[in-house]
C-alpha cells in the first residue's frame, strides 16, 4: 500500500521527502512530507504531512486521533486510512490542524482512477498493489495487443454531479469491439476505389463510430474484463447495414477547362459496395466503473458516454 501511494504521486510529479524524525504513533506511518498535492481540491500551498493507516477489524477511534495528535508535528496532514471512520473524530482538533482524511471508499477510488489514467500499471506480477484494496480487481489479459480506449468522464465530477459520492465504485474494462473494414467505393461514371477504415461496436450503448489511433490508452490496466448483454453484439448482415451510411460520402467532381486547371463543380456520392465489404474484428475495452449500490445491486458506468447500463451477472 506504501509503495502504492508513492509510485502515484510519484507518477503526478509529487515527490515524498523523508521524515527523518522518528514519531511513535500506533497505528499510524508517516510516509514523508509533500511539498503540494495535486489532488487537494483547495490551493494551499503548505507542506503535507502523509500518513498511512493500515487496515483492522474495528474503525478508526476519536481516542486514537487524540493520541496521533500528541506526537505529531506540522499543521496541514493527509490521513490514508484503510479504516473507516467518522467524520467527527477530527472535530476536537480541527483548531490545531488542517486534516484531509481519505476513509477506504475513497482511497480505493483514488487508486482505481489511477490504473485507469494509466498512472499505476497494474499486472499480474506487480506487488505495488496491497491485496487488502479488494476495490482494485486484477485479471491477467488474456487478449494480446487488444486496444483500450482512454475515458473522457472524470468520475468524482460524476458521482458528485448525480448525488453518489457516497457510493462504492469497482475501476473494470468492458469489451468492445474494433472492425478492421475494408471495401470498394462506387463513383460516378464507373469509377472505383479501394478503401480501408476502422470502427468501433459499442454494444453498450448500441452505436457504432470511427475509431481513432488518438484514443488510445497508453499502458492499459489489466483488469476484470465486463461483457455486454447478451444478444448484444451485431451480426454481420445487420452490421453492414448500419456502416453503410457511414461510409457513404460526398465529393466534389472535378472537371478540367480548357486552360487544363482542375475546376470543383458540383457534389457527387461514392457508395460503398456492400457485397465487397470485408470485416475482421478483435475485441477492444473501455474503462468503466461497477456501481455498488446500498440494496445490493450493481451497474456499469460507460467511461466514455457517461451512461449506466445492466451488468449480466
Amino acid at each position: 500500500m506504501e509503495q502504492t501511494v508513492r509510485d502515484i504521486l510519484a507518477s503526478r510529479t509529487v515527490r515524498l521527502e523523508p521524515v527523518f524524525e522518528t514519531f511513535q504513533v500506533y497505528g499510524f506511518r508517516c510516509l514523508g512530507i509533500a511539498e503540494k498535492i495535486l489532488d487537494f481540491d483547495d490551493d494551499n500551498s503548505s507542506p503535507v504531512y502523509v500518513w498511512h493507516v493500515q487496515d483492522d477489524i474495528l474503525p478508526l477511534s476519536k481516542n486514537e486521533i487524540e493520541r496521533w495528535s500528541v506526537d505529531v508535528p506540522g499543521k496541514r496532514h493527509w490521513i490514508l486510512s484503510e479504516r473507516e471512520f467518522n467524520e467527527n473524530i477530527f472535530e476536537d482538533i480541527s483548531d490545531i490542524f488542517q486534516i484531509d482524511a481519505w476513509g477506504p471508499k475513497k482511497l480505493s477510488r483514488w487508486i482505481g482512477e489511477a490504473v485507469l489514467r494509466g498512472d499505476l500499471v497494474v499486472s499480474q506480477n506487480n506487488r505495488n498493489l496491497d491485496t487488502k484494496i479488494s476495490d482494485v480487481e486484477v485479471k491477467v489479459d488474456k487478449v494480446l495487443n487488444s486496444v483500450t480506449l482512454t475515458a473522457l468522464i472524470e468520475l468524482n465530477e460524476w458521482l458528485d454531479r448525480e448525488s453518489m459520492s457516497m457510493l462504492n465504485t469497482l475501476p473494470v474494462l468492458i469489451n468492445v469491439k474494433l472492425w478492421d473494414v475494408s471495401g470498394i467505393m462506387l463513383g460516378p461514371n464507373s469509377e472505383k476505389h479501394t478503401k480501408k477504415w476502422s470502427y468501433i461496436e459499442d454494444p453498450w450503448s448500441k452505436k457504432i463510430y470511427l475509431f481513432n489511433d488518438e484514443d488510445i490508452l497508453l499502458d492499459s490496466p489489466n483488469l476484470r474484463k465486463i461483457n455486454p448483454l447478451p444478444n448484444s453484439w451485431e451480426n454481420i448482415n445487420s452490421l453492414k447495414t448500419k456502416l453503410q451510411p457511414l461510409l457513404d460520402f460526398r465529393q466534389k467532381e472535378k472537371l478540367s477547362n480548357s486552360h487544363d486547371k482542375v475546376k470543383s463543380t458540383m457534389l457527387e456520392w461514392w457508395r460503398v459496395d456492400l457485397d465487397t465489404l470485408s470485416l475482421e474484428s478483435s475485441y477492444a475495452q473501455i474503462p468503466a466503473w461497477i456501481l455498488m449500490f446500498e440494496d445490493g445491486g450493481e451497474k456499469i458506468l460507460h467511461g466514455r458516454n457517461g451512461q449506466t447500463y445492466q451488468i449480466d451477472n
